[in-house]
């Protein structure tokens, strides 16, 4: 009898595949709609396991400049995992990434494998979400003002994100702007912070947030929520923001954490830096 690696045919994932690729979501309870995963793979790369014409698995990775990438989407259809194809998968990323710092976000299941293959743990996200939210008037501080971003603020956007998270995701902001609403919080007349906000899985998603404090993450984030009060609301969070009992309080509460892992070299401390994510796959 053939074994489940005979029968299984590794290969570039394509859009084609997407569809495909948003069952095998669904059927992992994820909320990824077929557009999430085209904004996803209109950025980066992804590796399909196939088996008898069917998709069974899927992982995707996005580069950013030479020396880090982060890496998501990893899933094996419920009735076909523990036979190797995740392992599999992430082998054929890796060696396609070559010596990248790589960044991960892990469910419970997936964190064994990403140790064997050089991920450690550095830090938890915690995923909050509800629509039956109420959140209070927050004024800006002495100084500071929140206004529109246009595309004239793409460069200082990137310059903030880059500061935050060590990596350079310009593509990715532009094309954020494309789709997403942004606010950017200036403090004596210059950007200091910015939150967009998107429509992702359920609703909308609030990420990346970047700011040069919690106290100015809260004033951005507090902004979304004002607007938006009533509707779906999703956002993915580093645990030691500060942030998080303050979301649960006013009706967004956590409904999940995940391991934020790394192999390679952690970013250094900067100046500001991220108080959500752009997704949990990208980072």
């Amino acid at each position: 009898m053939s074994t489940a690696g005979e029968l299984l045919k590794v290969r570039p994932l394509a859009m084609a595949d997407l569809a495909a690729a948003q069952a095998l979501s669904a059927a992992h309870r994820w909320p990824h709609r077929v557009e999430d995963w085209q904004f996803a793979l209109a950025l980066g790369e992804g590796i399909a396991a196939e088996a008898e014409r069917q998709l069974v698995g899927t992982a995707m990775a996005w580069r950013f400049g030479s020396d880090w990438s982060s890496l998501g989407m990893v899933m094996v259809a419920p009735e076909r995992q523990g036979k190797g194809i995740g392992r599999r998968l992430m082998h054929a990323l890796l060696a396609a990434l070559g010596d990248r710092s790589i960044l991960l976000h892990a469910t419970p299941e997936g964190e064994p494998l990403y140790r064997t293959l050089g991920f450690a743990p550095v830090s938890a996200v915690r995923q909050h979400q509800g629509a039956a939210f109420c959140v209070g008037f927050h004024p800006p501080r002495a100084g500071e003002r929140i206004r529109p971003a246009g595309r004239a603020d793409l460069a200082v956007l990137t310059a903030l994100d880059s500061a935050a998270t060590g990596m350079a995701r310009g593509s990715v902001l532009a094309a954020l702007l494309e789709q997403a609403a942004c606010v950017v919080l200036d403090r004596a007349g210059v950007a200091s912070g910015f939150a967009m906000l998107r429509r992702f899985g359920r609703g909308q998603l609030i990420g990346p947030v970047v700011a040069p404090d919690a106290e100015a993450a809260r004033l951005l984030i507090a902004h979304w929520l004002g607007q938006r009060q009533g509707e779906f609301l999703r956002i993915d969070m580093p645990a030691d923001t500060g942030l998080s009992d303050w979301l649960a309080g006013v009706g967004l509460p956590q409904v999940d954490v995940v391991t934020r892992m790394v192999r390679g070299a952690p970013r250094p401390p900067a100046a500001v830096r991220s108080f959500a994510l752009v997704s949990q796959a990208l980072g």
